[in-house]
């Protein structure tokens, strides 16, 4: 074992260092959206089904993917120290804010089926408010941009099986800040993958930067 330098231990990529930039997020109903198992079309382009719709402009503070990890420590007889941990809970969720009105972002937040809603020839749109809203299932896909030209990075993810669980309050006020509607998607077990989701890295520099990441590319 030949000593080397501590830079070289160190191997540190700026190039690695992502942001997001820009980025989406686009839903479809559970039972008729398609799970996705591939963002990448042949052209080059982002594959994404028609029935996912996209839910608009976001506020600025982007989305927060949370994951909330609950441990099991066990304890032996005198010992000072955990001898062993299972989990026993891993929760994922995608949380953001919506600054558009929309009929996806009423429906997300309000937990209500506006598909058959039609605004009047005099112009008046309306619903009912449910006293107890149902439980909505929906397909979510968050895309991330990162770089441009031929360094140009996404990162996704495809969370197949999503309910609503908490939802911001709407401010509607005279000031700087647009009404928002903040949503919390909590995933689920896909009824079929029996998985919460797949992640992905794909575009132009995913493939540049590919062994610098420490993957290797298929022959």
């Amino acid at each position: 074992m030949a000593p080397r330098t501590f830079e070289s231990i160190a191997d540190r990529k700026q190039h690695l260092i992502r942001k997001g930039v820009k980025g989406l997020v686009v839903v479809g109903k559970y039972g008729t959206a398609p799970l996705i198992t591939t963002l990448v079309a042949a052209s080059g382009q982002i594959e994404i089904p028609s029935t996912y719709e996209s839910v608009g402009w976001m506020s600025e503070d982007g989305t927060t993917k949370a994951q909330n990890r609950t441990l099991s420590p066990i304890r032996g007889w005198g010992s000072t120290s955990v001898l062993r941990e299972d989990i026993t809970g891993d929760e994922k969720s995608l949380q953001f804010t919506m600054i558009e009105d929309r009929r996806i972002s009423r429906e997300l937040h309000e937990g209500v089926d506006l598909s058959a809603a039609e605004m009047s020839a005099a112009g008046e749109l309306k619903y009912d408010i449910p006293d107890r809203p149902n439980v909505q299932y929906w397909r979510a896909v968050e895309i991330v941009a990162d770089g441009a030209g031929d360094k140009l990075i996404y990162l996704a993810s495809a969370y197949h099986k999503t309910s609503v669980g908490e939802t911001g309050d709407v401010v509607q006020a005279n000031g700087d800040d647009p009404t928002t509607r903040q949503v919390t998607l909590s995933a689920v077990p896909d009824d079929v993958t029996g998985t919460l989701g797949t992640n992905f890295i794909f575009g132009p520099g995913a493939l540049a930067y590919a062994e610098d990441m420490g993957y290797s590319i298929e022959s």
